[in-house]
Formats: C-alpha cells, sequence, structure tokens
C-alpha cells in the first residue's frame, strides 16, 4: 500500500492553549506504550498502520490498521504498539476540561468503545489535517475558535457511538455531509439507508433547509476558516473539490457576499 499521504507529514506536531491542546502524525518504529497514568485528557488516534493491544478494564482489544482509539479520563487502560513493524497514526489531545464540556454536550461520549474500526482512513485523516492546521494556526488568546473544528471532527469519528433514537441515521448524516464534499447525496442516503427522496425530505423537515444547501454553507464555511489560514483561493478550490476557481469563487460570493480573495485580504490571520 502506498503510504505517502501520510508519510509526506511524518512526525508533524502542533499545540495550543499553552500545550494542553495538541495533535500530531507519528511515523516510526519506536514502541509505544500509553496508560491513563501516562496521559490527560482526551485522545483520538487513528492507526494507519502498525498492530497493537489495548486493555481497558477486563477487555482486550486489538489494534490495527483502521483502528481508532479512544481515550479518556474516566477510563482505565493500557495500549503498546509494537516496535517490530512500523507504525503511522495521528492524533488529537484535548485536556479534562474540554472533555468534560463535551461530556454536558454529549452524554454518550463515555459510552464509545476504547477500539473501533473506519473503512475509509484517507478520509479520516483528510478530515484530521484540517484539525492539526486549525492547531496549528491558533495561539492561547483564540483557541475558542478551534471548538467547532474539533467538536466537527470528533462528530464525524464517533457518530455512531453518540447518536441514538429515532433519528440517529439522519443526525449522522448531518454530520458526513459537515465534513465529506465528494459523496453524492444519493449515496450518503443509501450509505443511512434512507432513499434520496426519503434522505431529503426527512433532512428538510428536522433542520429547515435542504441537504444540498446545508452541505454548501458548511462548505463555504470550511472555505473561510481555510483562507483565514493563509490558504491562496485556487489552494482552497482545489482542496474542497471544486471544479474551478469560478465556480468556487461564485458560490462563495452567494453566500458571503464579497469573494474569497476580499474575504481572505481582510480576515487572513
Amino acid at each position: 500500500m502506498d503510504y505517502d499521504w501520510i508519510d509526506r507529514h511524518s512526525n508533524k506536531y502542533a499545540q495550543t492553549l499553552n500545550g494542553k491542546i495538541f495533535t500530531g502524525v507519528s511515523c516510526n518504529t519506536e514502541s509505544i506504550r500509553r496508560t491513563n497514568r501516562s496521559e490527560c485528557g482526551m485522545v483520538i488516534t487513528l492507526v494507519v498502520s502498525g498492530y497493537g493491544s489495548l486493555v481497558a478494564g477486563e477487555k482486550t482489544y486489538a489494534i490495527k490498521p483502521g483502528s481508532v482509539m479512544f481515550r479518556h479520563p474516566r477510563m482505565d487502560y493500557r495500549f503498546v504498539l509494537s516496535s517490530q513493524c512500523f507504525h503511522r497514526r495521528c492524533y488529537l489531545v484535548l485536556p479534562n476540561e474540554i472533555f468534560s464540556l463535551l461530556s454536558e454536550i454529549h452524554p454518550n461520549l463515555v459510552n464509545v468503545p476504547p477500539v473501533f474500526t473506519v473503512e475509509d482512513i484517507r478520509r479520516f485523516f483528510d478530515d484530521f489535517l484540517l484539525v492539526y492546521e486549525s492547531v496549528e494556526m491558533a495561539t492561547d488568546e483564540n483557541f475558542f475558535s478551534l471548538l467547532p473544528v474539533v467538536e466537527r471532527y470528533m462528530l464525524h469519528v464517533l457518530s455512531s457511538y453518540l447518536m441514538e433514537g429515532k433519528s440517529a441515521q439522519l443526525r449522522r448524516a448531518k454530520a458526513q455531509l459537515e465534513m465529506d464534499f465528494t459523496s453524492s447525496l444519493e449515496d450518503i442516503a443509501r450509505e443511512y439507508s434512507m432513499s434520496y427522496n426519503t434522505f431529503r425530505k426527512n433532512f428538510a423537515q428536522a433542520y429547515k433547509i435542504a441537504p444540498q444547501r446545508y452541505r454548501l454553507k458548511c462548505k463555504v464555511e470550511k472555505a473561510k476558516q481555510l483562507l483565514s489560514m493563509g490558504y491562496q483561493c485556487s489552494e482552497v478550490a482545489d482542496m474542497l473539490s471544486y471544479p474551478d476557481l469560478y465556480t468556487f469563487s461564485h458560490q462563495f460570493k452567494a453566500l458571503v457576499g464579497e469573494t474569497p480573495r476580499e474575504y481572505r485580504k481582510v480576515h487572513i490571520l
């Protein structure tokens, strides 16, 4: 398997809030050992390659490519990544205070299993990079602007476990729309066991906006974030899968009232 898409980010590291929020990419053969006594806060780790194990309570979980490890201050755990193979992982660490805040908003957070598997590793890593870049650009004074970015990433990764009840599928589809700008609405509806017409009707009834319009608003909000971080307009258009710069500029101006270039000039950090 070609790992160039993660290896070119090897050993990146960023932090803010006086080091309490940090994130990074690790690519090496170093043996990794962690326990709840050696870490503080909530940790979401995506394992791209490598093997190991995590013990939580009396249960042992196998760690393999595609595993997501979710640890938080209320867990008693220990995990090991073997030094006998090359492992690649990306991680996000949040302090206890933010974990407590997110737990109030999402009570099921403490019920997320310590290890589960995702299928589209590349997509989750691309979503992670947006979080990394936000942390890298943040300062201790404006770190609160990170919270929506972090929560959106968390909802995307953990949504299957955070949401329950009759409208769970619809809420998971909504969370995907906020991060996935390439899959068709038909494919997203099918992924959550709905026909396209049912999905469109139920979404509009629940959220008072059509799903395509909601996705466009989320896409433009992400564009604003990237422009503020210093990316060129053409780079943002490419990152968000626009067919060309003209289409990006047209949609952006229709929602924001100014062109991407004008917005970037005023809001760049």
